[in-house]
């Protein structure tokens, strides 16, 4: 398992609902609603890094 997912798994997502969450080596670096600025700031600060993206479902969401 990445560092990455793995901290994804552990990350307390309450407040975080319908945000997207990008991190890097395992820590939040930017979260919110726009996705496209904030992969490009992240891009900036991270040039090396391969960020992990994830979208917080709503706690109603249903996964069939």
């Amino acid at each position: 398992m990445s560092k990455n997912f793995g901290a994804f798994l552990e990350l307390d997502k309450k407040g975080l609902e319908n945000q997207y969450i990008i991190l890097v080596n395992g820590k939040v670096v930017a979260k919110g609603f726009d996705i496209e600025r904030m992969l490009a700031r992240v891009k900036k600060k991270h040039p090396k890094a391969t960020p992990f993206v994830a979208k917080i479902p709503d706690e109603r969401m249903m996964v069939l």
